[in-house]
């Protein structure tokens, strides 16, 4: 799990409001967390200036995407759908 000045990326996370609702780290390479609030561009910037903390950096090919180049791990933002209010992020291990 990447720490960047003793900061964890599980730190950060906890610290933006997201919950851990999914832990398949060791099965599938995967955490998936849950936050109440929309991912709107307010929030996104809120969210980058964070990872960006902790040695993440946005990927500029896509959209609501983040990369740790000492790790190789990335993250992604699922925005809720219009029915639903909150988001999901996965955080991924390095592909292989």
């Amino acid at each position: 799990m990447p720490v960047t000045g003793g900061i964890s990326t599980d730190d950060i996370l906890i610290e933006q409001g997201y919950k851990l609702v999914e832990d398949c780290w060791e099965s599938d390479g995967r955490l998936t967390y849950l936050h109440s609030e929309n991912a709107d561009r307010h929030f996104l910037s809120v969210l980058t200036r964070s990872l960006q903390s902790g040695g993440w950096t946005p990927n500029r090919a896509k959209l609501r995407s983040f990369n740790h180049a000492e790790s190789g791990e990335f993250i992604e933002v699922e925005p809720g759908g219009s029915d639903a209010s909150g988001h999901l992020l996965h955080r991924l291990k390095a592909a292989d």
